[in-house]
C-alpha cells in the first residue's frame, strides 16, 4: 500500500541519516556546519591586557583602545552567540520533523522491525544533537560572559590608573625642581605622605627600580611629559610640570639620585687603572694607536706563554674584547681615535673541576649620602660565576675559550667563595676608599645618590683575587622574566637600604664601609639642561610651552574621567 504522498513509505529514506522526504509532502532539509561557520568568527580572548602607563597620554591612549576592545568582543560574541542560536533553532526542527513523520508513519513502517529501528535512530539522533546544541549555546553563553567581563576588569584597572594619576598631579605638596642645581627644599607633607616616581627614559635599571618602589603602599607613579629634543633629535622627559619627585631615572628631578657623580672613575678601565694599580694585573693603555706615555709591554722574548687582552676602554660586556697571543700583536687591534687597555691573561687562574675558565661577577652597592661627603659601601654575600664552555688552555685563543661574560650559575655552592669573598669586598672597598679620598667620587648636597654595580674578580691557585672591571649597568633579572634565577631579593633589598620604610631589611647585603671625603666645592649656579625654544616641549618655546602642555593633558584626563563618571 502506497503511503500519502509516495515517500513515507519508503525504507531508504527513513534510514538515511538526517535524511528527509524530497516529496511534496516534506520541505528540503537546509544543513548547517556549525563548525565551518564558528571558525570564520574572531577569538574572543582578551589580546589587550592593562599595562602600567607613565605618562597621562600613555594612559588615555591605553584606556581607548581597552574600551575599543570590549567593544569587539561584545560584537563577536553577539555573532557567536546567533551562531550557535541557529544551530539550536534547526536542531529542533529536526526533532519536531522526525517525531512529526513517526506520528504520521502507516502501518506498513509501524509493522515492519528495521524501518521502526530506523525511525527510532533518527528521533535519538534528533534528540542528541539537540542536546548538544543547547550544551553549546551555554557554554558559548559562559564563553562571552567570562571574556567580556575580563575585558570589563582591564578598562577598571585603567579607570583606576587615571583616578590616581589625577590624585597625583592635584598633590600640592610637590614642588618644581630647582633650576639652578641647588639643593632640594625638604619634602613636605611629613611621613605620611604619599612617595612618587616617573619614569623619564633615560635607560639602565630606573624603570625596573621604579616598579619596585611602587610595591611599596604609599608609592604612586606621577606621570612623565616630553621635555625637550637635541640637535640630533634625541627626546628627553621629565615629570609633569618639571615637578621634583622622590625618584626619577633624571637625576635633576629625583630626590633619590640613580647615577653616582665620578661614576666614569669606575666605569673607565683607564681611570680605574689609575685609582688602583695594584688591584688589577698590569694594564697598559693604547691612544690613537700609540702606547700612552710610552709605556708598553715587555717584548715576547720577555713574557709568558700567555693570551693578550685587548679591550676598548669604555666598553663592558666582553663585546669589545680581542685576544691575541703575544703583545707585539696588541697594537695591530687598535683603531684609529679609539682607547684600549691592554692586559695580560693572570698565571694560574683558578678553574672549575672540570678545567673550564670561570669569574666572579660580584655584586656591589655604593650610597653617596645627603651630607655630600659620607659614603657607605654593602657589598653581596650571593653573586654569579660567568664560565666559559670549554676547557681552559692558554694555546686556545678562542673567544668562548679565553672570555667569560654571562652569568651561568650561583656562586654559593662554589667551594672556593667563602674564601674569595671577603678578598672581593677588601678590594671594592679600598677602589671606594681611594675615589672618596681622592675627591674622584663626587657628593650631591642635599640628595642621596646611588647605584647597584658589579665588579668582575679573577682567583689565581694560590687564592689571590684580581680586578678587572667594574660594570656601572650589570645584568639584573626580575622574578617576572626568571621565575628560577633572578635578583628580586637583592634588589629588593638594596632599595630597602637606599630609602628604608617600615618593612625594611638588608637581606644578604653585607656591610662593607663608611668612607667620608670632602664636600664639593660650590660652583657658579648651573641648569639643568635647559629646553631650546626651538625644541621645548609643545615646540612654542620656552617653560610656557611646557606648561601649556601638561594643562593641556592634565584637562584630557580630566574630560575622560568625568566622561567615565557620567
Amino acid at each position: 500500500m502506497g503511503a500519502p504522498g509516495g515517500a513515507a513509505g519508503d525504507p531508504g529514506a527513513l534510514t538515511q541519516p538526517w535524511g528527509r522526504s524530497t516529496g511534496s509532502g516534506a520541505a528540503p532539509r537546509l544543513e548547517i556546519d556549525d563548525t565551518r561557520l564558528q571558525g570564520r568568527i574572531p577569538s574572543m580572548e582578551v589580546n589587550l591586557k592593562y599595562e602600567r602607563a607613565w605618562s597621562i597620554q600613555e594612559s588615555l591612549d591605553q584606556h581607548t583602545a581597552l574600551c575599543h576592545q570590549k567593544e569587539l568582543l561584545l560584537k563577536i560574541g553577539a555573532n557567536r552567540l546567533n551562531v550557535r542560536q541557529t544551530h539550536l533553532h534547526f536542531a529542533k526542527l529536526d526533532v519536531e520533523d522526525v517525531v512529526k513523520q513517526a506520528r504520521i508513519a502507516p502501518a506498513a513502517v509501524t509493522c515492519d522491525a528495521a524501518q521502526v529501528q530506523a525511525l527510532a535512530a533518527r528521533i535519538r539522533r534528533a534528540s542528541h544533537d539537540m542536546a548538544v546544541a543547547t550544551r553549546l549555546k551555554a557554554m558559548d553563553e559562559a564563553v562571552v560572559k567570562r571574556h567580556i567581563e575580563a575585558s570589563e576588569i582591564e578598562i577598571e584597572k585603567s579607570r583606576q590608573e587615571m583616578k590616581v594619576t589625577k590624585l597625583a598631579i592635584d598633590d600640592k605638596n610637590l614642588v618644581v625642581a630647582p633650576e639652578d642645581g641647588s639643593p632640594p627644599p625638604p619634602a613636605i607633607g611629613g611621613e605620611d605622605r604619599y612617595m612618587y616616581c616617573t619614569h623619564c627614559k633615560v635607560g639602565g635599571h630606573g624603570q625596573r627600580f621604579a616598579e619596585y618602589f611602587l610595591k611599596r603602599p604609599n608609592w604612586r607613579v606621577y606621570p612623565q611629559q616630553k621635555w625637550f629634543e637635541d640637535e640630533k633629535g634625541n627626546q628627553f622627559y621629565c615629570p609633569l610640570g618639571k615637578r621634583l619627585v622622590d625618584f626619577a631615572d633624571e637625576s635633576h628631578f629625583s630626590r633619590l639620585a640613580m647615577y653616582i657623580k665620578g661614576r666614569i672613575w669606575l666605569e673607565d678601565k683607564t681611570k680605574m687603572w689609575e685609582l688602583v694599580p695594584d688591584l688589577m694585573p698590569d694594564t697598559y693603555v693604547i691612544d690613537d694607536q700609540k702606547w700612552r706615555n710610552g709605556k708598553a709591554p715587555p717584548s715576547d722574548e720577555d713574557s709568558p706563554s700567555l693570551p693578550w687582552f685587548v679591550k676598548e676602554a669604555d666598553r663592558n660586556w666582553g663585546t669589545s674584547v680581542q685576544v691575541c697571543r703575544r703583545a707585539s700583536q696588541c697594537m695591530d687591534l687598535a683603531k684609529p681615535g679609539a682607547t684600549y687597555v691592554v692586559q695580560q691573561h693572570i698565571r694560574d687562574p683558578l678553574c672549575m673541576e672540570d678545567g673550564r675558565k670561570c669569574h666572579i661577577k660580584f655584586y656591589v652597592l655604593l650610597i653617596g649620602m645627603e651630607d655630600a661627603k659620607t659614603w657607605r659601601l654593602y657589598t653581596f654575600k650571593d653573586g654569579y660565576l660567568s664560565i666559559s664552555p670549554n676547557r681552559w688552555s692558554a694555546d686556545d685563543l678562542s673567544k668562548d675559550t679565553q672570555v667569560t661574560i654571562i652569568r651561568t650559575e650561583r656562586i654559593g655552592s662554589w667551594p672556593h667563595w667563602p674564601g674569595a669573598y671577603p678578598k672581593c669586598k677588601q678590594g671594592v672597598a679600598e677602589v671606594i676608599r681611594r675615589g672618596v679620598q681622592q675627591g674622584k667620587l663626587e657628593g650631591r648636597p642635599g640628595k642621596r645618590q646611588f647605584e647597584i654595580l658589579s665588579s668582575d674578580f679573577i682567583v689565581d691557585t694560590r687564592g689571590d683575587v684580581w680586578l678587572f672591571e667594574f660594570n656601572m649597568s650589570p645584568v639584573l633579572k626580575d622574578p617576572r622574566d626568571s621565575p628560577m634565577v633572578h635578583d628580586g631579593d637583592m634588589i629588593t633589598a638594596a632599595l630597602d637600604i637606599v630609602s628604608p620604610w617600615e618593612h625594611s631589611s638588608e637581606g644578604q647585603w653585607d656591610f662593607a664601609g663608611e668612607f667620608v671625603g670632602e664636600p664639593p666645592a660650590p660652583g657658579p649656579p648651573v641648569k639643568a639642561a635647559p629646553p631650546s625654544p626651538a625644541k621645548s616641549a609643545g615646540g612654542g618655546g620656552g617653560g610656557g610651552s611646557l606648561e601649556a602642555g601638561a594643562s593641556s593633558l592634565e584637562g584630557s584626563l580630566e574630560s575622560k574621567l568625568e566622561s567615565e563618571s557620567s
